[in-house]
């Protein structure tokens, strides 16, 4: 038995996955039927399925659990790319679709959603502002490099945010890659979250696969061969000259 199934295996906490990605992305591959089987298989007390610029991947998880009479939490979550970098909101009522990021806080804020900040230092510009507005910092990301996730941890501290760990998974071979948890208690997720009482149980880097094929999707998606061939060297050789302490 590996590390991985010890921790899946600790009763005294509620256990779950956070942020990653449905084929209801443009670059995700994995399936609402996978992850219900993970679920069942994991026996996952919470799941928070991040789609890109979409609720309806965790609108039909939500119903897919529902129909197998699940005692799972599914909040209602997306991951979205605004003007200033991608903001997952969580616990949206409804789709958000300004992305100019005024509009988009104010929309999020009159719906009580919670926002957090997905891996700071990837794809974002005027990251103090951002760290500053959102509730939450994720502070470990599978697909970042180890120095930027350090940096996010570090930006988290600064600003006193809750944090959060996750796997960003693409493909179904990474989505047990974070595994993160809280003691067991009336508390929903988010009540957790903003808490800080959320803990990593167990993390692992992305490899080079979930990545390529994720991004190879992206671009199969736009139908960009220029896309492509930048996928193909940054995946291959850029992240790997980048991120030279992966462990």
């Amino acid at each position: 038995m590996d590390h991985k199934e010890n921790f899946l295996k600790v009763n005294k906490m509620k256990k779950g996955i956070f942020h990653f990605h449905s084929t209801y992305s443009y670059d995700g591959i994995n399936t609402i039927e996978k992850i219900v089987k993970t679920i069942k298989d994991k026996k996952l007390d919470f799941v928070v399925l991040t789609d890109h610029e979409t609720i309806k991947g965790s609108l039909e998880l939500q119903r897919k659990i529902k129909e197998q009479n699940l005692n799972v939490e599914i909040p209602t979550a997306a991951e979205y790319k605004t003007d200033r970098g991608d903001v997952i909101a969580l616990n949206v009522k409804n789709e958000i679709t300004d992305m100019k990021w005024e509009e988009f806080y104010k929309n999020a804020k009159e719906q009580n959603a919670i926002l957090i900040l997905p891996h700071p230092y990837d794809g974002h510009t005027q990251i103090e502002e951002l760290a500053q507005a959102v509730d939450v910092i994720e502070v470990f990301n599978a697909r970042s490099s180890v120095i930027n996730n350090y940096k996010s941890y570090l930006l988290a501290l600064k600003y006193k945010k809750p944090v959060i760990w996750s796997s960003d998974s693409h493909i179904p071979q990474s989505l047990l890659n974070v595994v993160v948890g809280y003691e067991k208690n009336d508390l929903m997720f988010h009540e957790a979250l903003t808490n800080g009482e959320i803990a990593p149980l167990f993390l692992k880097k992305s490899s080079v696969l979930d990545i390529f094929l994720s991004q190879l999707k992206k671009a199969y998606v736009n139908k960009n061969f220029k896309l492509f061939v930048y996928i193909v060297y940054k995946t291959l050789f850029k992240r790997t000259k980048e991120d030279y302490l992966n462990l």
